[in-house]
């Protein structure tokens, strides 16, 4: 009696484990439908992905990052390993795809890269087109060709299985297509490259010709020619960033005053005077820019436009580059944010503003300090988005509004307002990690 006891015990077990892990993948599942980024949370223990809110998907797991993102988010691959084995996930559903390959990844399908070419895969982790192939196009929501060498197949794109072996020649120019008003529904006409007629139905039910022709005669299918490959097409939305290279657009020129002293302007390439010699500096601000920063004979900086036109008054003793548009200008008063894009010196002073960023970073945010109180400004206005709970806290790293926050040497995340949405207990914080390489990778040119 004591040893069953103890066999159902060891069942029961077993089921609660299984019941257990297959619910906290459900719960994840209905997390991730609604999650809008995908951040990684970096510790010893192994990387955890969470939600823009803070709320668990997956890990934590050796080396787990996200791979690929697309489609406003539709789409998200991640990898990790375990046991020492490299495993990919569909983050959007947690399905985990086949063991043993590496893959790339396009929208709704993953390539499991093979010698000969791929085996293509579902969202879902199901094959497409369990066969090696190196080209694909999908027909519909059942059914999908696959090319091999100078032929194309047909294939079950809920299991992966070949529909039929007979071979295609061009793909979509040799399959014509019925529609049925009454059936709703397409049935196709596949000429192969053997010299046959193969007819197959929307759900991949390949049918004799009698069995066609009844059905196009009794559900008045009407024949509507060739069909066209589907595709499913991306665009990253992106700002509109300003070169932070040298500008081109004018030439410094001087000229000696009656006491001696060198002056200079500016003029254009075709030897027109912009603005006259009387400056002890002057400098461009940037192509686009209709703004220069000069110095008055007594060193003392200010921004005049195009026509010689004080717009900054001269009294500030230094300026630096904070983002693609804007400058600091600094003097015994603080520091302020002045806007080449709008021309405009905006009114909030602080004590010191930290240029020292990545550029992705400063072309939006930055940190500013104020007496004791530190804050995060945007760097193209200079008004304050929130206050950091500490002074020695910083941002270090920003995108979508949201902010990777640091405090006493670990990361955590804060969202727009400034509200902590992960506590910083971590070594690293990583925001929507292919979608910000490829933002920093468009930023570059602008760079240099």
């Amino acid at each position: 009696m004591k040893l069953i006891i103890i066999v159902l015990c060891n069942i029961m077990e077993r089921y609660m484990k299984k019941f257990i892990l297959g619910l906290a993948i459900a719960l994840a599942a209905c997390n991730i439908t609604s999650a809008k980024e995908y951040i990684t949370l970096e510790s010893p223990a192994g990387n955890t992905i969470v939600d823009e809110k803070g709320s668990w998907i997956l890990g934590p797991y050796d080396n787990l990052h996200v791979d690929y993102m697309k489609g406003s988010n539709t789409f998200v691959y991640g990898s990790f390993y375990e046991n020492g084995q490299k495993r990919y996930v569909n983050l959007s559903n947690i399905a985990y795809l086949s063991a043993g390959y590496e893959y790339e990844f396009d929208y709704y399908y993953a390539r499991a890269l093979t010698d000969g070419g791929f085996k293509l895969v579902n969202s879902n982790g199901t094959y497409a087109i369990n066969d090696v192939v190196h080209n694909y196009s999908a027909i519909n929501d059942k059914l999908i060709l696959g090319q091999k060498g100078d032929y194309w197949y047909l294939y079950n794109k809920t299991n992966g299985v070949q529909i039929m072996g007979n071979p295609i020649k061009d793909g979509w120019d040799n399959i014509e297509f019925y529609w049925s008003k009454n059936d709703k529904k397409n049935l196709f006409e596949i000429h192969t490259a053997d010299g046959l007629i193969k007819y197959v139905t929307d759900e991949g039910i390949l049918l004799s010709e009698s069995e066609a022709l009844n059905l196009i005669h009794t559900n008045n299918y009407e024949k509507s020619g060739t069909g066209e490959g589907t595709g499913i097409g991306g665009n990253e939305m992106g700002d509109s960033i300003f070169s932070r290279a040298p500008s081109t657009e004018y030439v410094l020129f001087t000229e000696v005053n009656k006491k001696g002293n060198t002056l200079y302007g500016m003029r254009t390439n075709e030897n027109t005077i912009v603005i006259p010699a009387v400056y002890t500096s002057i400098k461009h601000l940037g192509k686009k820019f209709d703004y220069f920063i000069a110095s008055d004979k007594n060193h003392k900086y200010g921004i005049i436009d195009s026509l010689n036109t004080t717009v900054v008054p001269f009294e500030f003793d230094s300026y630096e580059r904070l983002s693609d548009r804007s400058f600091v200008l600094k003097n015994n008063k603080g520091v302020q944010v002045f806007n080449a894009h709008l021309g405009i010196l905006f009114n909030h002073s602080y004590d010191k503003v930290d240029i020292s960023k990545p550029n992705y970073v400063l072309n939006k945010v930055t940190t500013a300090s104020k007496g004791q109180r530190k804050y995060v400004i945007d760097t193209n206005t200079g008004y304050e988005v929130f206050q950091l709970p500490n002074y020695d806290d910083d941002i270090t790293s920003f995108y979508k509004d949201l902010y990777v926050y640091k405090s006493n040497g670990k990361y955590g995340l804060m969202d727009y307002e400034g509200h902590i949405v992960v506590e910083p207990k971590f070594d690293k914080v990583t925001i929507d990690e292919p979608l910000l390489a490829a933002y920093i990778k468009e930023i570059e040119p602008f760079d240099k």
